[in-house]
């Protein structure tokens, strides 16, 4: 049996293409052409050379308390041409009931204050966990999970899952690149020990009457009595007959002016 040969036409013997018609893009009838394959090569990030996080622009930088924090559209330009499929996976959407205060004002004709209460009632809140997952070019497989709803989500807190996804996204991310920088979707500022501790009605305790008089003595913009209509509808003259959630309120708004409050700019 005669030997099988392949190759371009100019490559091919005579004699063997004796008999056999040429079609006009080269190939020739009855004999095989290999077609070379391209093997692409396995692209991984280098995590022990590599400096991922000093390698963000300054507009992929958010400034957060604790130093400059990466943006996820700074983490997925870094991590793009690793990537091979990317997917997110929501694992659960509940509702997180609140409980809620209202003060009450009654006037008269003249407009004039007659009387105030407070009604307390629940409100609901959309709940979301996310999980990512992202396949790397190489195969292998990061992800990460998170969740968000209105406590943790500042002006966002009607869109959970769509912070949720945002933050499992940045953290999978982050795991990609090495990078232990937490990103700019996973700060809240807010105090986690002020929002999720019971609104009680205990009485005050020695630190927070310490901690509100610290407050106000390091501010001229606002007093004690100034910060009552927003806090309480009770009649109160010092900070010792305040609740425990009265004073959690009262350093809350405290907390709330210090951020406001402009920065003194140094002179060079």
């Amino acid at each position: 049996m005669p030997e099988h040969q392949s190759g371009t036409l100019s490559e091919l013997d005579g004699t063997l293409l004796e008999g056999k018609s040429v079609a006009t893009d080269g190939t020739v009838e009855g004999v095989t052409v290999p077609t070379p394959q391209v093997v692409e090569p396995t692209v991984v990030p280098d995590l022990d050379t590599e400096d991922w996080y000093s390698k963000l622009r300054e507009d992929e930088l958010f400034n957060g308390p604790e130093g400059p924090a990466p943006r996820l559209h700074g983490l997925r330009r870094l991590a793009r041409q690793f990537i091979k499929s990317e997917r997110s996976q929501v694992n659960a959407l509940i509702v997180v009931p609140r409980q809620m205060k209202q003060t009450l004002e009654h006037k008269n004709g003249d407009g004039n204050l007659m009387s105030t209460n407070e009604v307390i009632f629940n409100q609901n809140f959309p709940m979301a966990s996310v999980t990512f997952y992202i396949e790397l070019k190489d195969g292998r497989i990061f992800s990460d999970s998170a969740d968000a709803y209105y406590l943790s989500c500042n002006e966002l807190g009607l869109f959970p899952t769509a912070v949720a996804s945002a933050r499992a996204e940045a953290r999978a991310l982050r795991k990609v690149l090495g990078i232990r920088q937490h990103a700019a979707e996973e700060i809240v500022e807010k105090d986690a020990g002020e929002e999720l501790a019971p609104d009680d009605s205990s009485p005050i305790k020695p630190e927070q009457v310490k901690l509100i008089e610290r407050m106000l003595g390091q501010q001229q913009e606002i007093t004690f009595k100034d910060l009552l209509p927003n806090i309480t509808a009770r009649e109160i003259f010092t900070i010792e007959e305040l609740t425990t959630g009265e004073a959690r309120k009262v350093l809350r708004s405290l907390n709330d002016l210090k951020k406001k409050k402009p920065k003194k700019e140094t002179k060079k």
